[in-house]
């Protein structure tokens, strides 16, 4: 079967959504309580198969191994067509400049001179903090990385809704 990255994220969140609800039964139902003035307690057992949920539970892990399996080789085999980059070579590069970029806006930010505060420090000087970039420098690379960010995003959008890879068919 066919499937975008987009749809085999979609199709993760569901089947993680489909073992958490038999995790959440299987915590509710492995024990019951029962009052003494209610009856036999095996007449009120619940309904519950701990091995066959978690052979279902398995399965699920299992199906969402394999599309994880399969994205990933599509993401260091796929390269984008601008940057010509793999997709994983692309998320990397992403993580490193949304790092980096807060770092180079708040120097765009920066005053050229700042005065210190000196609390409790009894100085009669008052202090000041200057920059030693210069700003407008700074506020040009935060602009470039941003660019940089925004075309990578917009060609892996691209990428995640049109391209498409193989995964069992029994997903």
């Amino acid at each position: 079967m066919n499937i975008t990255p987009d749809g085999a994220y979609k199709l993760i969140l569901k089947l993680e959504n489909d073992k958490k609800s038999l995790i959440e039964r299987m915590d509710k139902v492995s024990t019951f309580v029962v009052a003494v003035s209610e009856g036999d307690p095996e007449e009120l057992r619940p309904d519950f198969d701990l091995k066959s949920t978690v052979e279902e539970i398995k399965q699920i892990e299992e199906k969402i191994i394999k599309i994880k399996h399969q994205r990933n080789l599509f993401n260091v085999t796929t390269v984008l067509p601008d940057t010509e980059m793999t997709i994983d070579e692309a998320l990397v590069k992403m993580a490193v400049l949304n790092r980096e970029y807060s770092r180079y806006v708040a120097m765009g930010r920066a005053e050229y001179k700042e005065r210190v505060a000196a609390f409790g420090n009894n100085k009669a000087e008052i202090e000041y903090r200057y920059t030693n970039y210069p700003i407008e420098v700074a506020k040009k690379i935060g602009d470039q990385m941003y660019a940089e960010l925004q075309k990578i995003q917009t060609e892996l959008n691209r990428v995640n809704s049109t391209y498409t890879f193989e995964i069992p068919d029994d997903m």
